[in-house]
Protein backbone atom coordinates (compact mmCIF):
# COMPACT_ATOMS: atom_id res chain seq x y z
CA UNK A 1 0.00 0.00 0.00
CA UNK A 2 1.35 3.42 -0.93
CA UNK A 3 1.72 6.31 1.51
CA UNK A 4 -1.12 8.06 -0.27
CA UNK A 5 -3.41 5.06 0.24
CA UNK A 6 -2.37 4.64 3.86
CA UNK A 7 -3.43 8.21 4.60
CA UNK A 8 -6.96 7.41 3.38
CA UNK A 9 -7.86 4.60 5.76
CA UNK A 10 -11.43 5.00 6.95
CA UNK A 11 -12.82 7.06 4.06
CA UNK A 12 -14.27 6.29 0.67
CA UNK A 13 -11.77 5.49 -2.10
CA UNK A 14 -10.79 8.24 -4.52
CA UNK A 15 -9.54 8.22 -8.09
CA UNK A 16 -8.22 10.76 -10.55
CA UNK A 17 -9.11 9.89 -14.14
CA UNK A 18 -6.89 11.43 -16.82
CA UNK A 19 -8.48 11.84 -20.27
CA UNK A 20 -6.68 13.58 -23.13
CA UNK A 21 -9.26 12.67 -25.79
CA UNK A 22 -13.03 12.50 -25.63
CA UNK A 23 -14.22 8.91 -25.51
CA UNK A 24 -17.70 8.11 -24.24
CA UNK A 25 -16.31 5.01 -22.52
CA UNK A 26 -14.20 7.23 -20.22
CA UNK A 27 -17.24 9.28 -19.21
CA UNK A 28 -19.22 6.09 -18.64
CA UNK A 29 -16.54 4.65 -16.36
CA UNK A 30 -16.35 7.90 -14.35
CA UNK A 31 -20.11 7.82 -13.99
CA UNK A 32 -20.07 4.21 -12.75
CA UNK A 33 -17.26 4.94 -10.30
CA UNK A 34 -19.07 7.98 -8.88
CA UNK A 35 -22.38 6.14 -8.61
CA UNK A 36 -20.59 3.34 -6.75
CA UNK A 37 -19.31 5.72 -4.07
CA UNK A 38 -15.87 6.70 -5.34
CA UNK A 39 -14.67 10.26 -5.11
CA UNK A 40 -13.96 10.96 -8.78
CA UNK A 41 -11.87 13.81 -10.15
CA UNK A 42 -11.53 13.87 -13.93
CA UNK A 43 -8.96 15.85 -15.92
CA UNK A 44 -10.42 16.26 -19.38
CA UNK A 45 -10.44 18.52 -22.45
CA UNK A 46 -12.68 21.57 -22.25
CA UNK A 47 -15.20 20.08 -24.69
CA UNK A 48 -15.56 16.75 -22.86
CA UNK A 49 -19.07 15.72 -21.79
CA UNK A 50 -17.66 14.98 -18.34
CA UNK A 51 -17.96 18.71 -17.62
CA UNK A 52 -21.74 18.34 -17.73
CA UNK A 53 -22.12 15.28 -15.47
CA UNK A 54 -23.05 15.64 -11.82
CA UNK A 55 -21.21 13.84 -9.04
CA UNK A 56 -17.81 14.20 -10.73
CA UNK A 57 -15.27 16.97 -10.14
CA UNK A 58 -13.88 17.93 -13.55
CA UNK A 59 -10.85 20.09 -14.30
CA UNK A 60 -9.44 21.15 -17.64
CA UNK A 61 -6.38 19.24 -18.77
CA UNK A 62 -5.54 21.91 -21.35
CA UNK A 63 -4.37 21.39 -24.91
CA UNK A 64 -0.63 20.91 -24.43
CA UNK A 65 1.40 18.24 -22.70
CA UNK A 66 3.06 20.77 -20.40
CA UNK A 67 -0.32 21.99 -19.17
CA UNK A 68 -1.57 18.44 -18.76
CA UNK A 69 1.42 17.33 -16.68
CA UNK A 70 1.15 20.39 -14.46
CA UNK A 71 -2.55 19.80 -13.89
CA UNK A 72 -1.99 16.16 -12.94
CA UNK A 73 0.65 17.19 -10.40
CA UNK A 74 -1.58 19.92 -8.93
CA UNK A 75 -4.54 17.58 -8.66
CA UNK A 76 -2.57 14.76 -7.06
CA UNK A 77 -0.99 17.10 -4.52
CA UNK A 78 -4.32 18.68 -3.59
CA UNK A 79 -6.59 15.61 -3.68
CA UNK A 80 -4.21 12.80 -2.60
CA UNK A 81 -6.05 10.10 -4.58
CA UNK A 82 -5.78 6.36 -4.07
CA UNK A 83 -5.40 5.73 -7.79
CA UNK A 84 -4.63 7.40 -11.10
CA UNK A 85 -6.62 5.99 -14.02
CA UNK A 86 -5.39 6.77 -17.57
CA UNK A 87 -8.27 7.03 -19.99
CA UNK A 88 -6.23 6.66 -23.18
CA UNK A 89 -2.74 6.04 -24.52
CA UNK A 90 -1.64 9.68 -24.34
CA UNK A 91 -2.67 9.73 -20.67
CA UNK A 92 -0.50 6.65 -20.08
CA UNK A 93 2.38 8.52 -21.72
CA UNK A 94 1.83 11.42 -19.31
CA UNK A 95 2.06 9.02 -16.39
CA UNK A 96 5.27 7.48 -17.78
CA UNK A 97 6.83 10.94 -17.98
CA UNK A 98 5.77 11.80 -14.44
CA UNK A 99 7.13 8.49 -13.19
CA UNK A 100 10.53 9.05 -14.81
CA UNK A 101 10.67 12.51 -13.24
CA UNK A 102 9.59 11.18 -9.84
CA UNK A 103 12.16 8.40 -9.62
CA UNK A 104 14.73 11.01 -10.65
CA UNK A 105 13.79 13.01 -7.56
CA UNK A 106 12.07 15.85 -9.43
CA UNK A 107 9.10 17.49 -7.78
CA UNK A 108 8.02 18.33 -4.24
CA UNK A 109 6.33 14.96 -3.72
CA UNK A 110 8.47 12.76 -5.97
CA UNK A 111 8.35 9.71 -3.72
CA UNK A 112 4.57 9.84 -3.34
CA UNK A 113 4.05 10.37 -7.07
CA UNK A 114 6.22 7.35 -7.95
CA UNK A 115 4.39 5.20 -5.40
CA UNK A 116 1.00 6.34 -6.68
CA UNK A 117 1.84 5.55 -10.32
CA UNK A 118 3.21 2.12 -9.40
CA UNK A 119 0.04 1.42 -7.42
CA UNK A 120 -2.02 2.60 -10.40
CA UNK A 121 -0.25 0.87 -13.31
CA UNK A 122 2.08 -1.70 -11.81
CA UNK A 123 5.78 -2.37 -12.07
CA UNK A 124 7.78 -0.06 -14.38
CA UNK A 125 8.30 -2.90 -16.87
CA UNK A 126 4.55 -2.96 -17.41
CA UNK A 127 4.69 0.55 -18.89
CA UNK A 128 6.76 -0.77 -21.79
CA UNK A 129 4.77 -3.85 -22.72
CA UNK A 130 1.43 -2.01 -22.83
CA UNK A 131 2.72 0.17 -25.68
CA UNK A 132 4.94 -2.29 -27.55
CA UNK A 133 2.68 -4.86 -29.17
CA UNK A 134 5.55 -6.81 -30.68
CA UNK A 135 7.34 -7.32 -27.35
CA UNK A 136 4.11 -8.29 -25.61
CA UNK A 137 3.45 -11.09 -28.10
CA UNK A 138 7.02 -12.38 -27.66
CA UNK A 139 6.61 -12.35 -23.89
CA UNK A 140 3.28 -14.18 -24.09
CA UNK A 141 4.84 -16.80 -26.33
CA UNK A 142 7.64 -17.36 -23.82
CA UNK A 143 4.95 -17.79 -21.16
CA UNK A 144 3.50 -20.62 -23.23
CA UNK A 145 0.38 -18.73 -24.30
CA UNK A 146 -1.26 -19.12 -27.68
CA UNK A 147 -0.31 -16.18 -29.93
CA UNK A 148 -0.22 -15.58 -33.69
CA UNK A 149 3.18 -15.75 -35.36
CA UNK A 150 4.61 -12.23 -35.20
CA UNK A 151 7.79 -10.77 -36.72
CA UNK A 152 9.18 -7.26 -36.32
CA UNK A 153 9.85 -5.74 -39.76
CA UNK A 154 12.87 -3.43 -39.92
CA UNK A 155 12.50 -2.16 -43.48
CA UNK A 156 10.68 -2.58 -46.77
CA UNK A 157 13.22 -5.13 -48.01
CA UNK A 158 12.57 -7.42 -45.07
CA UNK A 159 8.83 -6.99 -45.57
CA UNK A 160 9.16 -8.15 -49.18
CA UNK A 161 11.15 -11.18 -48.09
CA UNK A 162 8.59 -12.13 -45.44
CA UNK A 163 5.46 -11.70 -47.55
CA UNK A 164 7.00 -13.63 -50.43
CA UNK A 165 6.66 -16.84 -48.43
CA UNK A 166 3.62 -15.95 -46.33
CA UNK A 167 -0.05 -16.74 -46.75
CA UNK A 168 -2.44 -13.80 -47.03
CA UNK A 169 -4.25 -12.11 -45.44
CA UNK A 170 -1.69 -10.74 -42.97
CA UNK A 171 -1.76 -8.02 -40.33
CA UNK A 172 0.64 -5.08 -39.99
CA UNK A 173 0.75 -3.47 -36.54
CA UNK A 174 2.53 -0.41 -35.25
CA UNK A 175 3.65 -0.19 -31.64
CA UNK A 176 2.12 2.58 -29.54
CA UNK A 177 -1.13 2.78 -31.49
CA UNK A 178 -4.66 2.11 -30.26
CA UNK A 179 -8.22 1.66 -31.42
CA UNK A 180 -7.12 -0.04 -34.62
CA UNK A 181 -5.46 3.14 -35.91
CA UNK A 182 -2.06 1.46 -36.27
CA UNK A 183 -3.42 -1.80 -37.68
CA UNK A 184 -3.72 -2.77 -41.33
CA UNK A 185 -5.13 -6.03 -42.70
CA UNK A 186 -3.39 -6.63 -46.03
CA UNK A 187 -4.42 -9.03 -48.78
CA UNK A 188 -1.45 -8.96 -51.14
CA UNK A 189 2.18 -7.84 -51.44
CA UNK A 190 1.40 -4.44 -52.96
CA UNK A 191 -1.13 -3.72 -50.21
CA UNK A 192 1.43 -4.74 -47.59
CA UNK A 193 4.10 -2.40 -48.98
CA UNK A 194 1.73 0.56 -49.20
CA UNK A 195 0.46 -0.01 -45.64
CA UNK A 196 4.00 -0.38 -44.31
CA UNK A 197 5.02 2.95 -45.84
CA UNK A 198 1.90 4.64 -44.44
CA UNK A 199 2.58 3.36 -40.94
CA UNK A 200 6.27 4.23 -41.10
CA UNK A 201 5.69 7.82 -42.28
CA UNK A 202 2.87 8.38 -39.77
CA UNK A 203 5.41 8.28 -36.93
CA UNK A 204 8.47 9.82 -38.57
CA UNK A 205 10.17 13.22 -38.13
CA UNK A 206 7.95 14.88 -40.71
CA UNK A 207 4.86 13.67 -38.87
CA UNK A 208 6.25 15.02 -35.58
CA UNK A 209 6.77 18.50 -37.04
CA UNK A 210 3.35 18.43 -38.67
CA UNK A 211 1.62 17.52 -35.39
CA UNK A 212 3.56 20.17 -33.44
CA UNK A 213 2.37 22.82 -35.89
CA UNK A 214 -1.21 21.58 -36.04
CA UNK A 215 -1.60 21.27 -32.28
CA UNK A 216 0.62 24.27 -31.42
CA UNK A 217 2.39 21.98 -28.92
CA UNK A 218 6.17 21.66 -29.01
CA UNK A 219 6.05 18.39 -27.07
CA UNK A 220 5.24 16.60 -30.32
CA UNK A 221 8.77 17.42 -31.47
CA UNK A 222 9.95 14.61 -29.17
CA UNK A 223 9.23 12.45 -32.17
CA UNK A 224 12.32 13.92 -33.85
CA UNK A 225 14.55 12.20 -31.31
CA UNK A 226 12.66 9.02 -30.51
CA UNK A 227 13.19 5.77 -32.34
CA UNK A 228 10.42 5.02 -34.76
CA UNK A 229 7.84 2.66 -33.25
CA UNK A 230 8.33 -0.91 -34.39
CA UNK A 231 6.08 -2.35 -37.08
CA UNK A 232 5.35 -6.05 -36.92
CA UNK A 233 3.90 -8.51 -39.41
CA UNK A 234 1.43 -10.85 -37.80
CA UNK A 235 -0.35 -14.00 -38.83
CA UNK A 236 -4.04 -13.38 -39.49
CA UNK A 237 -6.29 -15.49 -37.30
CA UNK A 238 -9.63 -16.23 -38.94
CA UNK A 239 -12.26 -15.79 -36.27
CA UNK A 240 -13.96 -13.30 -33.98
CA UNK A 241 -12.38 -10.55 -31.83
CA UNK A 242 -12.71 -10.97 -28.09
CA UNK A 243 -11.63 -9.07 -24.99
CA UNK A 244 -10.90 -9.83 -21.36
CA UNK A 245 -11.11 -6.73 -19.15
CA UNK A 246 -9.73 -7.00 -15.63
CA UNK A 247 -8.97 -4.86 -12.63
CA UNK A 248 -5.84 -5.93 -10.79
CA UNK A 249 -3.52 -4.96 -7.97
CA UNK A 250 0.21 -5.68 -7.92
CA UNK A 251 -0.03 -8.73 -10.16
CA UNK A 252 -3.31 -10.14 -8.82
CA UNK A 253 -6.56 -10.11 -10.81
CA UNK A 254 -9.39 -8.89 -8.58
CA UNK A 255 -12.28 -9.24 -11.05
CA UNK A 256 -12.83 -9.42 -14.79
CA UNK A 257 -15.24 -9.87 -17.67
CA UNK A 258 -14.74 -11.75 -20.95
CA UNK A 259 -16.68 -10.90 -24.10
CA UNK A 260 -16.63 -11.59 -27.81
CA UNK A 261 -17.42 -8.93 -30.40
CA UNK A 262 -20.54 -9.50 -32.49
CA UNK A 263 -20.23 -6.12 -34.23
CA UNK A 264 -17.37 -3.64 -34.53
CA UNK A 265 -17.20 0.01 -35.54
CA UNK A 266 -15.03 -0.95 -38.52
CA UNK A 267 -12.77 -3.81 -39.61
CA UNK A 268 -10.05 -3.19 -37.02
CA UNK A 269 -12.04 -0.98 -34.67
CA UNK A 270 -13.57 -1.39 -31.20
CA UNK A 271 -16.64 -3.48 -30.53
CA UNK A 272 -20.10 -1.95 -30.58
CA UNK A 273 -22.03 -5.13 -29.70
CA UNK A 274 -20.62 -7.78 -27.39
CA UNK A 275 -21.63 -11.15 -25.98
CA UNK A 276 -20.49 -12.17 -22.52
CA UNK A 277 -18.64 -15.50 -22.61
CA UNK A 278 -16.97 -17.81 -20.12
CA UNK A 279 -13.49 -18.55 -21.48
CA UNK A 280 -11.09 -20.25 -19.12
CA UNK A 281 -8.36 -19.88 -21.74
CA UNK A 282 -8.79 -16.09 -21.85
CA UNK A 283 -9.04 -15.79 -18.06
CA UNK A 284 -5.90 -17.84 -17.50
CA UNK A 285 -3.94 -15.96 -20.16
CA UNK A 286 -4.88 -12.58 -18.68
CA UNK A 287 -4.07 -13.74 -15.14
CA UNK A 288 -0.65 -15.02 -16.20
CA UNK A 289 0.25 -11.77 -17.96
CA UNK A 290 -0.98 -9.69 -15.02
CA UNK A 291 1.11 -11.77 -12.63
CA UNK A 292 4.23 -11.79 -14.81
CA UNK A 293 4.15 -8.02 -15.41
CA UNK A 294 3.00 -7.07 -11.93
CA UNK A 295 0.09 -5.04 -13.32
CA UNK A 296 -2.28 -2.80 -11.37
CA UNK A 297 -5.43 -0.90 -12.31
CA UNK A 298 -7.76 -1.53 -15.25
CA UNK A 299 -6.26 -3.56 -18.10
CA UNK A 300 -7.73 -4.99 -21.30
CA UNK A 301 -6.47 -8.02 -23.22
CA UNK A 302 -7.49 -8.50 -26.86
CA UNK A 303 -7.88 -11.96 -28.33
CA UNK A 304 -8.99 -13.61 -31.55
CA UNK A 305 -11.24 -16.65 -31.15
CA UNK A 306 -10.24 -18.97 -33.97
CA UNK A 307 -13.26 -19.93 -36.07
CA UNK A 308 -12.21 -23.53 -36.61
CA UNK A 309 -11.30 -24.44 -33.04
CA UNK A 310 -12.61 -21.66 -30.79
CA UNK A 311 -9.16 -21.31 -29.23
CA UNK A 312 -8.17 -17.86 -27.95
CA UNK A 313 -5.10 -16.20 -29.47
CA UNK A 314 -3.75 -13.31 -27.37
CA UNK A 315 -2.93 -10.42 -29.71
CA UNK A 316 -2.71 -7.22 -27.65
CA UNK A 317 -2.85 -5.54 -24.25
CA UNK A 318 -4.27 -2.13 -23.31
CA UNK A 319 -2.84 -0.69 -20.10
CA UNK A 320 -6.01 1.30 -19.43
CA UNK A 321 -9.76 0.72 -19.02
CA UNK A 322 -11.59 -0.64 -22.04
CA UNK A 323 -15.19 0.15 -22.86
CA UNK A 324 -16.67 -2.79 -20.89
CA UNK A 325 -15.06 -2.01 -17.52
CA UNK A 326 -18.26 -0.47 -16.13
CA UNK A 327 -20.29 -3.63 -16.88
CA UNK A 328 -20.89 -6.35 -14.29
CA UNK A 329 -23.05 -9.46 -14.10
CA UNK A 330 -21.96 -10.74 -10.69
CA UNK A 331 -19.26 -10.31 -8.03
CA UNK A 332 -16.59 -12.01 -10.16
CA UNK A 333 -17.11 -9.54 -13.01
CA UNK A 334 -17.76 -6.43 -10.90
CA UNK A 335 -14.44 -4.64 -11.40
CA UNK A 336 -15.50 -1.41 -9.70
CA UNK A 337 -16.62 -3.07 -6.45
CA UNK A 338 -13.51 -5.26 -6.39
CA UNK A 339 -11.31 -2.20 -6.78
CA UNK A 340 -13.13 -0.36 -4.02
CA UNK A 341 -12.75 -3.31 -1.65
CA UNK A 342 -9.00 -3.39 -2.25
CA UNK A 343 -8.46 0.36 -1.87
CA UNK A 344 -10.58 1.15 1.17
CA UNK A 345 -12.21 -0.51 4.20
CA UNK A 346 -15.35 1.55 3.55
CA UNK A 347 -17.94 -0.81 2.07
CA UNK A 348 -19.47 0.56 -1.13
CA UNK A 349 -22.80 -0.72 -2.34
CA UNK A 350 -23.07 -0.89 -6.11
CA UNK A 351 -26.31 -1.64 -7.90
CA UNK A 352 -25.57 -4.05 -10.74
CA UNK A 353 -27.95 -3.50 -13.67
CA UNK A 354 -30.23 -6.41 -14.53
CA UNK A 355 -28.77 -7.52 -17.86
CA UNK A 356 -31.34 -10.05 -19.05
CA UNK A 357 -29.11 -11.79 -21.58
CA UNK A 358 -25.49 -12.26 -22.63
CA UNK A 359 -25.66 -9.89 -25.62
CA UNK A 360 -25.10 -6.17 -24.98
CA UNK A 361 -25.34 -3.29 -27.43
CA UNK A 362 -23.01 -0.59 -26.14
CA UNK A 363 -24.28 2.97 -25.93
CA UNK A 364 -23.58 5.14 -27.82
CA UNK A 365 -21.27 3.02 -29.96
CA UNK A 366 -23.86 0.81 -31.67
CA UNK A 367 -26.40 3.59 -32.26
CA UNK A 368 -23.61 5.64 -33.85
CA UNK A 369 -22.65 2.74 -36.09
CA UNK A 370 -26.20 2.08 -37.22
CA UNK A 371 -29.22 3.95 -35.79
CA UNK A 372 -31.45 1.20 -37.23
CA UNK A 373 -29.41 -1.72 -35.88
CA UNK A 374 -31.51 -4.68 -34.82
CA UNK A 375 -29.25 -5.15 -31.81
CA UNK A 376 -30.69 -1.98 -30.26
CA UNK A 377 -33.92 -3.88 -29.61
CA UNK A 378 -32.88 -7.54 -29.59
CA UNK A 379 -29.96 -7.12 -27.18
CA UNK A 380 -29.63 -5.37 -23.84
CA UNK A 381 -29.06 -1.74 -24.86
CA UNK A 382 -26.67 -0.32 -22.28
CA UNK A 383 -28.21 3.15 -22.05
CA UNK A 384 -27.87 4.98 -18.69
CA UNK A 385 -31.46 6.18 -18.76
CA UNK A 386 -31.16 7.70 -15.30
CA UNK A 387 -28.57 10.18 -16.62
CA UNK A 388 -30.29 12.20 -19.37
CA UNK A 389 -27.32 14.57 -19.71
CA UNK A 390 -25.11 11.62 -20.71
CA UNK A 391 -27.64 10.50 -23.32
CA UNK A 392 -27.97 14.03 -24.68
CA UNK A 393 -24.20 14.48 -24.93
CA UNK A 394 -23.78 11.35 -27.04
CA UNK A 395 -27.02 11.30 -29.03
CA UNK A 396 -25.07 12.24 -32.16
CA UNK A 397 -21.59 11.07 -33.07
CA UNK A 398 -18.83 13.54 -32.34
CA UNK A 399 -15.07 13.75 -32.89
CA UNK A 400 -12.56 12.42 -30.38
CA UNK A 401 -10.63 15.72 -30.40
CA UNK A 402 -11.59 19.34 -31.13
CA UNK A 403 -10.47 20.71 -34.49
CA UNK A 404 -6.95 22.09 -34.63
CA UNK A 405 -6.25 25.49 -36.11
CA UNK A 406 -5.43 24.07 -39.55
CA UNK A 407 -8.81 22.34 -39.72
CA UNK A 408 -10.58 25.50 -38.56
CA UNK A 409 -8.88 27.57 -41.27
CA UNK A 410 -9.65 24.95 -43.93
CA UNK A 411 -13.29 24.89 -42.84
CA UNK A 412 -13.46 28.68 -42.92
CA UNK A 413 -12.08 28.77 -46.46
CA UNK A 414 -14.69 26.24 -47.60
CA UNK A 415 -17.67 27.57 -45.65
CA UNK A 416 -16.94 31.06 -44.25
CA UNK A 417 -20.59 31.88 -43.53
CA UNK A 418 -21.11 28.79 -41.39
CA UNK A 419 -18.11 29.28 -39.11
CA UNK A 420 -19.07 30.39 -35.62
CA UNK A 421 -17.81 30.11 -32.09
CA UNK A 422 -19.80 26.90 -31.76
CA UNK A 423 -17.72 25.42 -34.55
CA UNK A 424 -14.43 26.44 -33.00
CA UNK A 425 -15.37 25.08 -29.60
CA UNK A 426 -17.06 21.91 -30.80
CA UNK A 427 -18.38 19.00 -28.75
CA UNK A 428 -15.95 16.14 -28.38
CA UNK A 429 -16.45 12.44 -28.56
CA UNK A 430 -15.51 8.99 -28.03
CA UNK A 431 -14.57 5.68 -29.35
Amino acid sequence: MSNLQASHQGRQPSVVVVATVHWASTARLCLALAESGFEVVALAPDDHALHGLSGIVVRSIGRTRAHGLSEIIRTVESRLPDLLVPGDERAIDFMRILYRRAIGGKGRSAGQMAALIEASLGLPSAFVFAAQKSRLVSLAQREGLLVPTTTVVDDIHELRRLVAKAQFPLVLKQDGSSGGQGVRIVSNAADAEQSFVELRTSAGPRAAVKMALKKLDLSYLDGLYRNRPAISLQEYVVGRPANRAVVCHRGEVLAGLSVEALQTAHATGPATVIRVIDSLEMSNAAARMVRHLGLSGFVGFDFMLEAATGRAYLIEMNGRPTQICHLALDANSDMISALAARLSPVVLRRTIPNIDGPTVALFPQESWRDPDSGYLTSAFHDVPRHVPEFIAAYRSQVASEPPDWVQIVQRYVREPRRISQDTIVSPGSCR
